[in-house]
């Protein structure tokens, strides 16, 4: 320390130059008459002296090389000779920042996305520890929990500190205003703080009310407080209308808050309230998303060991039938991290790798443009080597002047990280007009929710200087070797004018130039197959026809339509309201749009065979629709007819069927035939098949298609009414008049 201190010291203060000619001067003196006293003449005395001494300026130079921090003004040198240089050559300065910042903001952005989602820990208490729990059942296509195997594993189990679990629905908020749509959680009491979440008013749910038939009690979002209750600080204690049930607010979450779910926000919390009698033949029954808390020093893999063992201990106390329906179930224990960002691994690993080539194509450019400028600079670098630079000292003024290059670059680079980042967080805020919101979108579609978190922090901000660093070096090295290698007498014999690249600079150069052409083809043809598979994507055969489509949905609450009728009612007055809209050329109203999941399955039997146990019957999913659906979605009929104003609540139970139930269970030969449904409320129901349609992948393109009965609204309504208007113009012009 006390060097560096001493070193520090001289180099802000430095001896005068007076100072210094004087002591040197002084030197020569004495030198001299030590000469004289020899029997030396002055005048040969004095230039015994010079000699002996080496010359004032070497002398000079051998002193300052001396004192400590001679080497920083070295450097402050070839710094300010750099930059005189590039003054000197604008367009060259601005074309490598340029190119260099590209690189550097778009792999800064990307790594942002990397760290934040992958390798930065989740904003929960001991994230590492926390996993999501999961039951695979695959005959029902079904990976949550039931609630009553979720509390025997709150019981048994001895992998985990704490088990908590939710389930979520869509509810209505009224009471402040306007209608509002919100999305609904249901939580046991330890969720939150299982996560180490605080209320930053009010509080969380007691263990007393998370119990059936417990108090209405509720949390809100932050979100939720500012937009509709305008951030009261008195909120605590009001009262709301949830689906028509007074709800007491009690607390308001943090803003900073993310539910740990990826496709889940909630605006409402609510106990979960589970009844710990209740089984799995029980009606009370429901499916639960878990996430867990492992013990000190248990894995993941331990952990799915246990639960997979207590499942299938569990189904040797299921009901009959019920065996067949968990037949081939699996347990999965994962981190909750890897959970929450499975699906975004693959796309941020290839956007990683992309732009880390273009900032290897950028580096190889400035490389080629450094190499050329070296050229050009021959006679420059061998006149200095003349005059007694060291190759150190002309490789360190080339590193110099990269270091400096990618340091203006790393700049502008993290300038244009945070705007992309800024851009990818803010999407869903800003204006659906503005072409920034476009490109917002874009930027957000790979990463969804998780785009919020995304942020340029200081472990980024490390990693945009580590960058600087490697790329200076990247594009550095090569013309400082090759500027260092030139022949002094050729450089210097030679006219400034016609100075030419050597055969080994050349060389170099078409070495970078074949590495920068190889990295631009695989880059291109990465691009082109992604761009096919997007091409493909686009025109793969759906079963639905999405242009000139509006959709919308509304959710009917079970206190105000609780009865079929009332649900048939409300449709009933709804469609010729839609269908009056300017420009709506048809209108429909479903259960379940095209790409969503279902939302209801009935189990089946078939006329002339013998009905299987209860649990072994297949099930489909069921589709509620009203006559004009498929017009309106451009799913064809390939046999038989649509529905029509005939098919009633007094009429025979009619379906159409997809392909895939047709081939499934009648040998592609359904029209006409006949089966039973519970979804009629009787497995005595007989349903007749009147058209087969053809397949819509639900549940998203890349699902299998699976078998799928549509019924008319009129005989089987359902509470979730999903909205499609086929217009004759741009749908985006009825979305308030929808509204």
């Amino acid at each position: 320390m006390r060097d560096f201190l001493s070193r520090l010291r001289f180099f802000f203060r430095r001896k005068p130059s007076g100072e210094l000619d004087e002591e040197l001067q002084f030197h020569l003196e004495q030198a001299t008459q030590s000469n004289i006293a020899a029997g030396m003449t002055p005048e040969e005395a004095r230039r015994r002296a010079r000699i002996d001494f080496g010359g004032t300026e070497s002398a000079r130079e051998r002193t300052y090389a001396q004192r400590p921090g001679w080497w920083m003004e070295t450097v402050l040198q070839d710094v300010r000779y750099a930059l005189r240089g590039f003054r000197r050559n604008p367009i060259f300065t601005i074309t490598v920042v340029a190119t260099l910042a590209l690189g550097i903001g778009a792999t800064t952005a990307i790594f942002s996305a990397v760290y934040s989602l992958l390798l930065r820990p989740l904003p929960y208490r001991d994230s590492n520890r926390l996993v999501w729990v999961s039951n695979e059942w695959p005959k029902l296509h079904m990976e949550r929990v039931l609630s009553p195997n979720f509390v025997a594993a709150r019981r048994e189990t001895k992998s985990f500190e704490q088990l908590a679990a939710f389930s979520h629905d869509d509810g209505i908020l009224t009471g402040t205003g306007d209608p509002v749509r919100v999305t609904h959680a249901n939580v046991t009491a330890n969720f939150l703080p299982m996560l180490g979440v605080k209320a930053q008013l009010g509080r969380t749910f007691y263990a007393s009310e998370d119990r059936v038939g417990g108090s209405n009690v509720v949390l809100i979002s932050n979100r939720l407080w500012r937009h509709q209750f305008g951030a009261n600080p008195h909120i605590l204690g009001s009262a709301l209308l949830l689906d028509g049930v007074d709800q007491t607010v009690i607390g308001v979450l943090p803003e900073q808050f993310r539910f740990p779910d990826v496709q889940l926000e909630p605006d409402v919390y609510s106990p979960l309230g589970l009844d710990p009698a209740a089984s799995v033949a029980d009606r009370r029954v429901s499916f639960l998303s878990v996430i867990g808390r492992l013990r000190a020093g248990m894995t993941a893999q331990r952990a799915g060991a246990e639960m997979l063992a207590f499942f299938l201990a569990r189904t040797k106390t299921y009901p009959a039938g019920f065996e067949h329906m968990a037949q081939g179930q699996q347990a999965d224990v994962e981190p909750l991290q890897g959970h929450l960002t499975g699906n975004d691994r693959r796309p941020l690993y290839i956007l990683l790798v992309s732009v880390l080539a273009v900032l290897l194509i950028a580096c190889a450019n400035v490389a080629n443009l450094q190499l050329a400028r070296a050229v050009s600079r021959q006679h420059e670098t061998a006149l200095r080597g003349a005059l007694g630079a060291s190759r150190w000292r002309l490789m360190r003024q080339f590193l110099v002047e990269s270091l400096i290059l990618s340091s203006l670059a790393a700049a502008l680079g993290l300038t244009i990280a945070f705007v992309i980042t800024w851009l990818i967080r803010h999407a869903g805020t800003l204006g659906g007009s503005e072409p920034s919101s476009r490109i917002a979108q874009a930027l957000r579609l790979p990463f969804g929710k998780l785009s919020t978190v995304i942020q340029v922090d200081g472990w980024v901000m490390a990693f945009t200087v580590g960058l600087a660093l490697l790329t200076s070096l990247l594009f550095g090295l090569a013309p400082a070797l090759s500027g260092i290698g030139t022949d002094l007498r050729n450089a210097l014999q030679a006219a400034a004018l016609h100075i030419s690249s050597g055969r080994e600079q050349r060389l170099l150069r078409h070495s970078l130039l074949v590495a920068e052409i190889g990295l631009a083809v695989v880059l291109l043809a990465s691009s082109g197959l992604l761009v096919r598979s997007f091409v493909n994507v686009l025109r793969y055969d759906s079963g639905f026809d999405p242009s000139h489509t509006l959709t919308g949905v509304t959710v009917l609450n079970d206190q105000r339509y609780a009865s079929g009728e009332r649900i048939r009612s409300f449709v009933d007055q709804l469609l010729p309201r839609l269908q009056a809209l300017p420009g709506v050329e048809a209108a429909a109203v479903t259960s379940v749009l095209p790409i969503q999941p279902y939302n209801f399955s009935s189990t089946i039997t078939f006329e002339g065979q013998p009905a299987p146990p209860a649990g072994m019957r297949p099930s489909v999913s069921v589709v509620s629709v009203t006559p004009d659906y498929f017009r309106v979605v451009g799913t064809p009929i390939f046999q038989g007819r649509t529905f029509n104003s005939s098919d009633t609540a007094r009429s025979i139970p009619v379906t159409i069927v997809n392909r895939a139930f047709a081939n499934r269970f009648f040998a592609g030969h359904a029209l006409g035939k006949r089966f039973h449904s519970m979804a009629w409320g009787s497995e005595h129901s007989a349903v007749t098949v009147v058209g087969i349609a053809d397949d819509v992948r639900h549940g998203g393109l890349e699902q299998d298609v699976q078998p799928e009965m549509y019924c008319p609204i009129a005989q089987l309504p359902q509470g979730t009414v999903n909205i499609a208007l086929r217009t004759a113009n741009s749908p985006a012009l009825l979305a308030g008049a929808l509204r």
